[in-house]
């Protein structure tokens, strides 16, 4: 996507949900009503337009696209951006991800399911120009606006089609390896098939840094995630399981360093070669 498309991107939905309200409290319903169904109707179509985007600015990387047993955000790609500050992904949390990660000049990073790449990106300014940062992900789309964006920043950080389950590197080949909300797109036997690969490529003396849902810190929270209990894919994270998968996974040293909003957590894993430590 070109600036053009950024600026529209902002400035279309923004019109067209306040178009839409217009007409709706015209015709009877209240203000807050009017937003919300604005909303329901004008999200759909700002789906379809930004994927009808993404092919005419041929984003999408050729090649075999990975097979994963998790879910992808490739439909997501062209609005990603957009919401995750809304959600409280921000940038305010990225550096506190990298924060636990203690990154260092000449280190070689991975993300494993990078998005768009942005974590990816303030990695590749940690480690310098002596290190390297490469984020893989399973969505075309989103590895075709990662590099876009790398592009346009002038980013050293470099973005692969891959997924977490077979990762196409050499053994003990990364200082770090990233895991920034997306282990919860991963079904159980992902979850541990996608975390002995990241142990593979992991030197000894690496370090896995995850940031994802975890038990609720407080109560209040159960009241929206309870459905995701049905989920195969979220509710090991919501019992407090990622520790047992790390464990394992063939992870020795795991612990819990803070929590984001009450209901993420961020771990610290080690390969069990290196240190021999509980959670």
């Amino acid at each position: 996507m070109n600036r053009r498309i950024d600026n529209w991107m902002w400035i279309c939905p923004a019109l067209a949900i306040a178009m839409a309200a217009a007409i709706l409290w015209l015709w009877g319903l209240t203000w807050a009503s009017a937003i919300v169904v604005a909303i329901l109707l004008i999200c759909p179509a700002l789906l379809i337009w930004g994927a009808l985007q993404l092919r005419r600015s041929n984003a999408f990387p050729p090649g075999p696209v990975p097979h994963t047993a998790g879910m992808t955000m490739g439909w997501a790609a062209p609005i990603y951006d957009w919401y995750c500050p809304k959600l409280g992904l921000g940038k305010a949390f990225r550096i506190e991800t990298l924060r636990h990660a203690a990154l260092r000049p000449g280190e070689r990073v991975l993300e494993v399911g990078c998005g768009t790449g942005v974590l990816t990106r303030l990695a590749a300014e940690a480690v310098g120009p002596s290190g390297e940062a490469v984020g893989i992900d399973a969505a075309p789309a989103m590895i075709g606006v990662a590099r876009e964006n790398a592009a346009r920043a002038g980013s050293r950080a470099s973005f692969q089609l891959a997924a977490i389950e077979t990762l196409p590197f050499p053994d003990a080949s990364f200082d770090v390896v990233l895991a920034s909300v997306m282990l919860h797109h991963l079904p159980p036997q992902a979850k541990e098939a996608g975390l002995k690969s990241v142990r593979r490529v992991l030197k000894p003396s690496g370090r896995l840094v995850i940031a994802d849902l975890d038990r609720p810190a407080n109560p209040l929270w159960w009241l929206l995630v309870w459905p995701l209990l049905a989920m195969p894919m979220t509710a090991g994270n919501l019992r407090g399981e990622i520790p047992a998968f790390l464990h394992r996974s063939g992870f020795g040293s795991v612990r819990r360093h803070g929590r984001w909003m009450q209901l993420l957590s961020f771990w610290v894993a080690r390969p069990a070669s290196t240190q021999g430590e509980g959670s």
